[in-house]
């Protein structure tokens, strides 16, 4: 008898153990509920300390909720991303696989359950490759977006797909034809417009019914407007619509405004949208508005354009950025009539940051040569840079390339001239200066000749002369300046994607 009692007994509590064990299983879920969406919303607001709040929340409230591992990502992802600190990364690195064990103990069948390990795949992707960690990056991306195509398939209705494959297929898509074998040979397949479709689809649901994921959308809609189809202008009417977010109390919001400000030529509203960049405890530390809003304070010949480039270089503990910010210290010094100093900032263009943008190779390259620049057309480009056009055509009236010895000053006066002869919409001597540029200066090493020779593209495809555009575009990828040649390079092809000729 005891022996059957002790069978029974066992064989309940197997059955009780049994239904525990699936009572485990089952709760673990994916629940965007209020508090993970305000966490979430902090995040994004860059508000490190109150997500945290919430996710601490989350979690004692509902600890078999995955949702809070995967908004805590983010955090990672954007403090990674921009801030670029090494000794971080190797902290938090091991974050990763642990968000990826929980987030893929939750149920199968939750759209969920794909997504969430994709967009950490796809977040520590982007990380990896600000840190030139090729390798792994290319890995997760391609993880990532298999997990993504997946999730369509069985999803199609889950829009949260639609914003992370429009991304990838947009970026997809600007690889030249040339080489589009190799990314389909990888798996890897997308358009342009299919990932733009894909984004405006997201983006077009969200003004009708309120989405979580539309202000990340837009961001990136902004970010791609800009950067891939050469509409800043987009961008700005992006950014300023009403329901963005307000900008003096969202630092992201505030950075990405300031950024499509300045790539829209409006110094004076990125120098005011800065400035108002919330600071108070609570914020993640975000060093490279600091060195945005130098660069601008530079270009309006700010008194002051020193402090927040030197307060950038004393607290960044990345690479990117570093050699162009000691430059342009160099150049306030300079424009001082300040030689040493200006000697002593270049000097740290040799041993400081990486080479990875191009604007630090061009910096370095400037140190190493020795050669100051023309003081006088220092402040023309600087005023020009900054959307000044009037008071920068003001400055070169009355000049001509006669009036300097430098076969750079040469053809560096002409580049300025059509520059400022194009933003203030006179094309024709746009033209005329760009193809003097060239003509004078194809043979050097400088980039006035390679920029003029794209500019001439993009003129001409405006005007819907796609041959002569398409001329022009390859003139400049043909030219070997040494500045600024990777950049001009992707703007170049872009535009030969953009007429099919690539």
């Amino acid at each position: 008898m005891k022996k059957i009692f002790n069978l029974i007994r066992d064989k309940f509590l197997f059955i009780i153990l049994m239904m525990l064990s699936y009572s485990v299983i089952a709760e673990s879920k994916y629940s965007f509920d209020k508090t993970c969406q305000l966490a979430y919303y902090s995040v994004m607001s860059l508000k490190f300390e109150e997500a945290n709040k919430y996710l601490a929340e989350e979690k004692a409230k509902n600890p078999n909720n995955l949702i809070p591992y995967f908004i805590e990502n983010y955090a990672d992802f954007f403090s990674l991303a921009i801030n670029e600190d090494a000794a971080e990364l190797l902290k938090t690195q091991g974050n990763k696989e642990k968000r990826l064990a929980k987030l893929a103990s939750g149920e199968k069948e939750s759209p969920w359950y794909l997504y969430t390990q994709a967009e950490v795949n796809m977040q520590w992707a982007f990380v990896h490759l600000k840190f030139e960690d090729y390798y792994t990056a290319f890995f997760e991306i391609k993880k990532a977006y298999k997990q993504l195509q997946e999730n369509d398939k069985k999803f199609p209705s889950f829009l949260a797909n639609k914003k992370s494959l429009g991304l990838i297929h947009s970026l997809i898509g600007t690889v030249p034809d040339s080489y589009k074998w190799a990314a389909s040979f990888l798996g890897f397949t997308g358009t342009i417009s299919q990932g733009m479709g894909e984004l405006n689809q997201v983006i077009e649901h969200g003004k009708k019914i309120p989405f979580l994921f539309s202000r990340e959308t837009n961001y990136v809609v902004a970010n791609l407007q800009m950067l891939i189809l050469n509409s800043p202008q987009t961008s700005w009417q992006i950014v300023t619509a009403t329901g963005y977010p307000d900008y003096k109390t969202d630092l992201l919001a505030n950075f990405v405004r300031g950024h499509m400000a300045v790539k829209n030529g409006f110094n004076d509203i990125a120098i005011d949208n800065f400035n108002n960049a919330p600071k108070s405890k609570g914020y993640m530390n975000f060093y490279y508005i600091d060195y945005l809003l130098g660069m601008c304070k530079m270009d309006r010949l700010d008194a002051d354009a020193n402090v927040p480039l030197e307060r950038f270089v004393k607290e960044f503990k990345g690479r990117n950025y570093l050699k162009d910010a000691y430059q342009k210290i160099g150049w306030f010094y300079l424009l001082k009539g300040d030689e040493t100093r200006y000697n002593f900032y270049l000097g740290f263009c040799k041993q400081k940051g990486g080479e990875l943008t191009d604007s630090d190779k061009q910096a370095k390259v400037e140190a190493e040569s020795g050669i100051a620049p023309n003081p006088f057309l220092l402040k023309v480009r600087l005023q020009q840079d900054g959307g000044y056009y009037d008071k920068a055509l003001a400055m070169l009236a009355g000049k001509s390339t006669d009036d300097f010895l430098a076969i750079k000053d040469k053809i560096e006066f002409s580049y300025r001239a059509a520059r400022i002869y194009h933003e203030k919409g006179d094309i024709e001597k746009a033209i005329q200066f760009y193809q003097s540029t060239i003509a004078r200066g194809e043979k050097y090493p400088y980039y006035f000749a390679a920029n003029s020779a794209l500019h001439l593209g993009l003129i001409y495809e405006n005007q819907g002369l796609p041959d002569k555009a398409t001329e022009y575009f390859h003139k400049c990828l043909a030219m070997k300046n040494t500045d600024y040649k990777n950049s001009l390079d992707q703007k170049a092809k872009a535009g030969l994607n953009r007429l099919g000729k690539a």
